[in-house]
């Protein structure tokens, strides 16, 4: 059991790790190749489209993972994505008018197409995953990864736009998706029904009814990640931001660890099937997870104090040595925001879904306020600062909540001992 645990961690994390570390490759070579203001205008873009986006999602590639989907449900949930992202478009334009700076508008349509196909890779993966085929995971994210860093390379060496570079990324995914991602699914999933879902979700509009409160947990999130980047581009600059944004990307070092280690133990807190472990062992497990979080977020710390000069001249350029400073509270921030998606996910196993809304909400208003009054003082300290106290807020609110499932008053000495 444990063997093939660790297997399945191995494969989880090889395939985070390249999907992740290309995404950061993408970033790294707008650095190399482009222009900080171009940089900016790319991270406002993504800033301006990642709540859309991240609402129409409506996590719904989690419903496929946990509930083992049939292909009759994969279809439906592609047809109800490809809805729901077409009206979006008309919303993005609806934000571009109050938010967008001027002349990005091609450049943020396009930056939406490329999500626009990530989304339905996103799918492919939750739908994999649910039928266990890891490997087949690993290998589209390893060369979903390798075909979207070679081809904007290629573009953006020869040509250095910024809108050819998108164009890249959109026809490496689209590639992927055709040419392997949908081929995978048919063969994986062919014959399998799951009738329970097909009952479940027997049309888009119920899909989008039920999985919604998902689609706004998304949406408060991406807002939470995007609110320091679009006060940092109103409030000092577009090429500040590009800065801010190529940092805060960084955060990522720790998070390929957390999340495949929360994909791996997190079943053992499923209570769907009636399996989910006894309490002191989940205590136990918990104790764990924090443990190893917090280790790996210190460790970042450490490593930015005193390496983080060097680090940042390799990994981008010598103009970002100016900004040491702000890349050791970054890490700062990183750890709190590790121990804040270990807990919600926590709390996920314990079918607890109300608080971490409620907390995620409180963390956005506390981040509106933070960055309102902070940035336009302190700058990009302040942008930090802010996205500090919003991981502070979600820990705050989350915790209670994690040590009553834990320790719940209604089960006796006499349960306690006999588990």
């Amino acid at each position: 059991m444990k063997t093939a645990r660790l297997s399945r961690f191995n494969l989880i994390f090889i395939a985070d790790t390249a999907y992740s570390l290309h995404q950061w490759m993408i970033l790294t070579l707008l650095i190399k190749w482009s222009t900080p203001l171009n940089i900016g205008y790319f991270n406002y873009s993504l800033a301006i489209t990642a709540p859309i986006v991240m609402f129409c999602w409506l996590n719904a590639s989690t419903i496929l993972t946990a509930e083992r989907a049939g292909l009759t449900n994969f279809w439906l949930f592609i047809k109800t994505r490809f809805s729901l992202l077409s009206a979006g478009v008309f919303v993005l334009l609806g934000v571009y008018y109050f938010f967008g700076e001027a002349d990005i508008l091609l450049l943020t349509l396009l930056v939406y197409l490329n999500k626009y196909m990530e989304s339905f890779a996103d799918l492919a993966y939750g739908f994999l995953q649910g039928h266990t085929a890891f490997k087949e995971v690993a290998v589209s994210k390893i060369f979903r990864s390798l075909l979207n860093v070679s081809g904007a390379a290629l573009v953006l060496f020869t040509t250095h736009s910024i809108h050819g570079f998108v164009l890249a990324l959109i026809a490496g995914n689209l590639i992927m998706l055709l040419a392997y991602d949908l081929p995978t699914i048919r063969r994986i999933g062919r014959g399998f029904d799951n009738q329970a879902l097909d009952l479940r979700y027997r049309s888009g509009k119920e899909l989008f009814l039920k999985a919604m409160p998902l689609g706004f947990v998304a949406l408060l999130i991406a807002l939470n990640a995007n609110i320091p980047r679009l006060f940092v581009g109103h409030a000092i600059g577009t090429e500040e931001l590009g800065y801010y944004a190529s940092i805060a990307y960084l955060l990522v070092l720790g998070s390929l660890f957390i999340h495949s280690l929360i994909a791996v133990l997190l079943p053992n807190f499923s209570s769907e099937t009636g399996e989910r472990q006894s309490l002191p062992e989940l205590r136990k497990l918990t104790r764990s997870m924090l443990l190893m979080t917090n280790v790996v977020g210190i460790l970042l710390i450490v490593g930015a104090i005193f390496f983080g000069k060097w680090g940042l001249t390799i990994f981008y350029n010598a103009s970002f040595v100016q900004y040491h400073l702000i890349f050791v509270l970054m890490m700062v921030a990183s750890l709190f925001f590790y121990n804040s998606t270990v807990i919600q996910a926590l709390l996920t196993g314990f079918q607890q879904f109300r608080i971490q809304t409620i907390s995620i909400f409180g963390s956005v208003v506390v981040n509106l306020i933070a960055c309102s009054l902070l940035i336009p003082l302190y700058g990009l300290y302040g942008a930090t600062i802010a996205y500090t106290l919003c991981a502070v807020t979600q820990i705050v609110l989350l915790l209670p909540a994690l040590y009553r499932s834990l320790y719940p008053r209604d089960v006796t000495l006499v349960v306690e001992q006999s588990s």
